[in-house]
């Protein structure tokens, strides 16, 4: 074998063994093979430990475009949830309710932060009152030609001139309603402003506002004795009652604490005499409710709930305690010829002032309207309370007492005569044109 041979031996042999992967030894550049090269080895990175990731690459991480795309369906989804939620909305009539609620919060937010601005006694300007009512823990103050709203931290809150000759005043959880009694206008009002005004074609016999500011409006109505119509926080109308010769004409309504029922008291005429009904009406139902009918000759007087299965019924005879459900009487306390002068009922104990042989009278009453104490109160014109208090307005002073009868205290040192005492945030008093706390000074 010449050297020709050899060189094309080895050459092959070469060429087998670097396609086995066993060649390592570098080519030596001879016989024309200089141009060959071993090919370099590829350096693979070591494992990474366990538990350890692996050094990033440079390579752009793809993370941020994939949360980009996720924020953008999100925003488009909610779009679409609050799309349907205000449709759904505005045909269910709950997006009026909302908005005032919102506005409601917006109001209760602002009278707080300018709660430094006021403080007690105020001076309301009004010396001559025709109503007073608690107002969302403040109260609201009627005159003859002036209402005025402050709020409980003592702040006048909204003022307003309805010009109605007959101002009459409803109040409901933070609303408040001033109508003209046998016109045909009324004016619905916030605690900071003035909401709505309304016009009947016929004149208006009364008013009456829920906890969450349902108005009921009570008006004439020629084919029938009266129509009755409640209309939502933003005016809108939600019932309707046409109450018929048999039913009788609404002279006094009252809401349940649920504000889905209301209690309307009517009168009228059978067998030629006066004849009083009160008939437990459901918002959400066109049929009659169950009504309870009153002792003949009977005139309902005041109409409240104190609980869902408990309304109050006070008229110029006797008071009586009835079963919504089932318009039952459940408890009566008859005045045996008292005279009625004023009444206030808490959630379950009740307080009457009797004029009993020309003299007046504290009467405290339990749950099941069993006399729990009789005490002379021949001073007292007017009688306010609480779940716990009961407050006489005498001629120079008020008297706090519990319903046992036993006196707390007396307050003899107001600046003129008492006009009212109201359960606000806190128990205020009012003389003249001002307004203060009330609590025993002694």
């Amino acid at each position: 074998m010449n050297k020709a041979d050899r060189e094309r031996l080895e050459r092959r042999k070469r060429m087998l063994a670097r396609e086995q992967g066993t060649l390592t030894d570098t080519i030596p550049g001879t016989s024309g093979d200089i141009g060959l090269r071993t090919p370099k080895p590829i350096r693979r990175r070591a494992a990474a430990p366990a538990g350890q990731q692996p050094p990033a690459e440079n390579v752009k991480s793809l993370e941020p475009l994939f949360k980009k795309r996720q924020r953008r369906r999100m925003a488009f989804v909610t779009a679409v949830i609050v799309v349907l939620a205000l449709f759904l909305a505005g045909l269910t009539g709950t997006l009026s309710a909302s908005i005032a609620l919102l506005a409601d919060s917006v109001d209760s937010a602002a009278l707080y932060l300018n709660r430094s601005s006021g403080g007690w006694p105020v001076n309301t300007g009004i010396s001559d009152p025709v109503q007073i009512e608690e107002l969302a823990g403040g109260f609201v103050e009627l005159g003859s030609s002036d209402a005025v709203v402050y709020s409980p931290y003592g702040v006048k809150a909204f003022a307003m001139q309805p010009g109605y000759a007959r101002p009459v005043l409803a109040v409901g959880g933070t609303h408040f309603t001033v109508y003209n009694r046998a016109g045909n206008e009324l004016t619905v009002a916030s605690r900071t402003a003035k909401l709505y005004t309304q016009t009947f074609d016929n004149s208006i016999l009364l008013c009456a506002m829920s906890n969450n500011n349902s108005l009921a409006v009570v008006t004439e109505l020629s084919r029938y004795t009266a129509q009755l119509r409640v209309y939502d926080a933003a005016m809108h109308q939600t019932y309707n009652w046409q109450t018929t010769q048999t039913q009788g004409t609404p002279i006094a309504v009252a809401f349940s604490p649920d504000n889905r029922r209301f209690a309307a008291g009517t009168l009228a005429a059978r067998q030629g005499q006066l004849q009083c009904s009160i008939y437990f009406m459901d918002t959400a139902s066109e049929e009659e409710g169950v009504a309870y009918k009153a002792s003949q000759g009977s005139m309902l007087m005041k109409l409240d709930w104190q609980t869902e299965s408990r309304a109050v019924a006070v008229f110029d005879s006797y008071l009586a305690v009835l079963d919504p459900r089932t318009g039952a009487e459940v408890y009566r306390y008859d005045f045996g010829g008292a005279t009625l002068q004023s009444v206030a009922a808490g959630r379950r104990q009740t307080a009457l002032l009797l004029n009993i042989r020309g003299g007046n009278s504290l009467v405290t009453l339990d749950d099941t309207l069993t006399p729990m104490a009789e005490i002379p109160a021949r001073q007292a014109y007017g009688i306010s309370a609480t779940d716990t208090d009961i407050y006489l307005l005498c001629a120079d002073a008020v008297e706090c007492y519990g319903y046992d009868g036993v006196r707390k205290w007396t307050r003899s040192d107001l600046p003129s005569r008492p006009l009212a005492v109201i359960n606000a945030r806190k128990t205020l008093v009012f003389t003249g044109t001002r307004a203060e706390i009330l609590g025993n000074t002694a």
